[in-house]
């Protein structure tokens, strides 16, 4: 089992904090990634997420398992971030800060007219910065 140990940004009772949080995966012959799962330790309250095929679904499973008022704030969570519609590798978004999406079919465009912009705008899916805003589905056009 492989263990990296990241500094990940949560909402804490509406406070920003930083809280040390292990992920957990395996790596099979060719490299690819799986069985990912994240710990943290909140003081007495022990947190492992669910086991899971790829960082997205296991970034998702750790969000369900953290209690009501903490949240996860990184560019998996951000209205800003948007995945590739063509696909992208495991561990990617693409951030989409001043620009305006307002469907599938824009996003879409988009990428099939900027070559440049997958390596300018690639995040890892829990990257944070500090123009970060809340996914909100019926203000804001998010691709998921």
């Amino acid at each position: 089992m492989n263990k990296v140990d990241l500094n990940v940004n949560y909402v804490v009772d509406g406070i920003l904090t930083v809280i040390s949080t292990t992920m957990l995966y395996e790596q099979s012959n060719d490299e690819e990634i799986q069985n990912i799962y994240f710990e943290l330790n909140l003081g007495e309250l022990n947190i492992k997420s669910k086991v899971c095929t790829d960082t997205e679904y296991a970034i998702k499973h750790l969000q369900k398992s953290l209690p009501s008022n903490i949240k996860l704030v990184c560019c998996q969570s951000c209205r800003y971030g948007n995945f590739c519609p063509f696909g992208d590798s495991d561990n990617e978004i693409f951030c989409f800060k001043y620009i305006t999406i307002n469907s599938k079919s824009d996003l879409c465009e988009y990428f099939s007219r900027n070559e440049k912009f997958n390596n300018k705008r690639s995040r890892k899916l829990l990257d944070y910065c500090t123009e970060y805003r809340p996914i909100s589905h019926n203000e804001y056009y998010t691709y998921r």
